[in-house]
């Protein structure tokens, strides 16, 4: 497979999954496109005996994703978060109700724990299976689907109440 294809097999759940990761659009970008600059650079590492390309893809975004954790030193605020300017001519209670629901679950979300955090996103934002979160969490899939459940039975809970 060339750079071309898995850039376009690939491009799109691990942009979603680093900004479910990072929260921050811009920052995602950037560590999106670093992503695929090493998977450019490396990709005649690959293997397909030591693993399948969706690992190999997806260890290379957890690295880089730990990477930009490591090299904040300070934790800075992102505007995405704040909130955006809206025009209050276009149905500005419908506009409030999407931010409160979107910040409700982005809330929900934040209180998981890191692992929680990573299985959820690697099954609902890549739509990976429990086998492949397994193999990049290096847990069973058993385990997984545990995590996976204890971790939406906390959801539900916590946009229920």
């Amino acid at each position: 497979m060339n750079f071309e294809d898995i850039y376009d097999e690939y491009i799109d759940r691990v942009y979603r999954f680093v900004n479910i990761k990072v929260g921050n659009k811009h920052d995602a970008e950037d560590i999106t496109s670093k992503i695929f600059e090493k998977v450019y650079l490396n990709i005649e590492a690959y293997c397909k005996d030591k693993g399948s390309l969706d690992t190999w893809v997806f260890t290379i975004t957890r690295n880089e994703i730990s990477s930009y954790y490591r090299a904040r030193k300070v934790q800075t605020v992102c505007l995405d978060s704040v909130g955006e300017i809206v025009d209050n001519h276009d149905f500005p209670e419908k506009h409030i109700e999407n931010k409160f629901e979107s910040s409700k679950l982005k809330d929900a979300v934040d209180s998981l724990n890191e692992n929680e955090k990573t299985a959820v996103a690697y099954k609902y934002g890549l739509g990976l299976k429990n086998n492949e979160i397994a193999d990049l969490m290096n847990i069973s899939s058993s385990n997984v689907g545990v995590v996976l459940f204890r971790s939406m039975k906390k959801l539900k809970l916590l946009l229920e109440g």
